[in-house]
């Protein structure tokens, strides 16, 4: 069946493969000079997580005090979740996949297995737009500002046995704020630097290393802005042991970080840290240039330490 809305995914589904939005999300190439790469100026606080004072490679500046520090819990269930569509409504369910050690739908309307941080975003579940059930993560980022994150530290996920931690969410855009935003985070203990993230940069797909006095990005080519307003399945592998990330649209492999990407202010080495931290929402790098607010939808995100989970509908290749 075809997902609500024409959605690019529920067209990839049907077909058993890629569609609209392809496996070539991405940015500008290599080559970018410090001013048009990453955007993360210096970090400051420890211990609690704290945003780095980030300015988009415009020059340091003051970071945001320390905010919520990360909690752990009790693994998310998995489950069935219905539905799936633009509009919301009741559906066909999206079981938990068996490599998964964690899965979280929103179905039972709460975040309590999580730690929320919000610096100037929300982060609820609502119903306006659901890839499976009823409920999905809904982010609002405001003007300027950076937005939040859903936390997770401890038990069951850390420590991990190999340092290494693969996932999947499922995402629907309906505006993308401007400057550098950021997804999904890994990150060392209390979501301290390095951090390996996997975001966007004006409208296209960026992955970035910020860490050990470095600001490196990468970037798939050749590049396509994500698609607004139609689901789409980001999954990505962060591999401590290998220093290499990797990162898959719609079950398609989009780009791939060997211990080097694009370029870098600073050492272009993709040290990974000991992975203690997941972070997943959407946090601004850019919040002085973002003069524009984003909203978007996350669901059915699935978290394994052993190997990809894959994308509801698509086998892996």
């Amino acid at each position: 069946m075809i997902h609500p809305s024409g959605s690019l995914y529920g067209l990839a589904v049907l077909l058993g493969a890629c569609a609209g939005s392809g496996a070539t999300l991405g940015g500008q190439g290599a080559g970018q000079g410090a001013g048009q790469g990453a955007g993360h100026g210096p970090g400051q606080g420890s211990g609690a997580i704290a945003p780095s004072s980030e300015t988009g490679g415009v020059g340091a500046g003051s970071g945001d005090a320390a905010l919520a520090s990360a909690s752990g819990g009790s693994s998310a269930t998995g489950g069935t979740s219905g539905a799936a569509g633009a509009g919301g409504g009741q559906g066909p369910s999206v079981a938990c996949p068996s490599a998964a050690l964690f899965c979280e739908d929103f179905e039972d309307g709460n975040l309590d297995r999580w730690a929320k941080m919000e610096s100037g975003g929300t982060l609820t579940i609502d119903t306006t737009h659901a890839f499976s059930g009823k409920n999905a993560l809904g982010i609002t980022m405001a003007t300027g500002q950076r937005g939040g994150w859903l936390q997770r530290t401890g038990s069951p996920l850390f420590p991990l046995p190999a340092n290494a931690i693969y996932g999947r969410v499922m995402m629907y855009f309906e505006t993308l704020p401007a400057g550098h935003t950021d997804f999904v985070r890994g990150a060392a203990t209390g979501g301290q630097t390095p951090w390996y993230n996997v975001g966007e940069q004006t409208g296209k797909v960026l992955l970035n290393y910020y860490g050990n006095g470095s600001d490196c990005w990468a970037r798939p080519s050749p590049s396509t802005n994500i698609p607004l307003q139609t689901w789409m399945c980001w999954e990505w592998s962060y591999d401590g042991s290998t220093n290499q990330m990797q990162f898959f649209i719609d079950s398609q492999l989009s780009r791939m970080v060997d211990g080097v990407g694009d370029g870098c202010t600073g050492p272009n080495v993709w040290t990974a840290p000991q992975f203690n931290y997941l972070a997943i929402g959407a946090y601004n790098a850019q919040p002085a240039n973002a003069p524009s607010a984003g909203k978007m939808w996350f669901d059915d995100i699935a978290v394994s330490t052993t190997g990809r989970v894959g994308c509801p509908g698509m086998p892996l290749p």
